[in-house]
């Protein structure tokens, strides 16, 4: 497997003691530990507190899980990460988001399987990700009817850190074509 990496991840085998800690702990927590967590266990407290917000982020925020996905995989492909793509397609599917949504999600607007919220979603998924300034009051209105309040704030953190983790693989190199399975 040929990497392109130039900045390399915290070795678990050559981890400083704060560092294995913060990562054995992961290790158990986590079904899958992110491989952007061993990059960010150079600094092992930020990493700790941040997997604990990721955490409750990703698996015990308010949002049904089909629309906390469908926006997570959104955000990645706007981001680039062929990584989360593929992990977040998964995770889609494993949640049971149909595979039509799947595969029309770039182009939701025009498709006939998804709901009206679902679109509402994207299309706040596709502003937050990729567009400067604040999202249509109209947009926030329809998805507040939709999601109540703390279901938009939780929809902006699921794609706050869909967006961070995308971008922050990309800029480090943290997967090769190889990983993507």
């Amino acid at each position: 497997m040929k990497q392109d990496r130039i900045v390399e991840p915290v070795s678990l085998r050559n981890a400083e003691p704060e560092a294995r800690a913060v990562l054995d702990r992961l290790r158990r927590d986590w079904a899958k530990v992110p491989v952007s967590f061993a990059f960010m266990a150079a600094q092992p407290k930020a990493l700790e507190a941040f997997a604990t917000y990721a955490k409750e982020v990703i698996y015990n925020g308010p949002l049904d899980p089909k629309i906390r996905e469908l926006a997570y995989l959104r955000t990645a492909q706007l981001a680039g990460c062929r990584l989360c793509v593929a992990n977040h397609a998964a995770a889609a599917r494993d949640v049971g988001v149909e595979q039509a949504k799947i595969e029309n999600i770039d182009r939701s607007a025009d498709s006939g399987v998804f709901s009206d919220l679902e679109k509402a979603v994207l299309r706040f998924a596709e502003h937050v990700a990729s567009k400067p300034g604040k999202a249509p009051a109209d947009l926030l209105a329809e998805l507040h009817a939709g999601l109540g309040n703390d279901g938009v704030v939780a929809l902006t953190q699921v794609i706050g850190l869909a967006n961070l983790f995308s971008r922050f693989n990309n800029a480090l190199h943290t997967y090769s074509d190889a990983d993507i399975g």
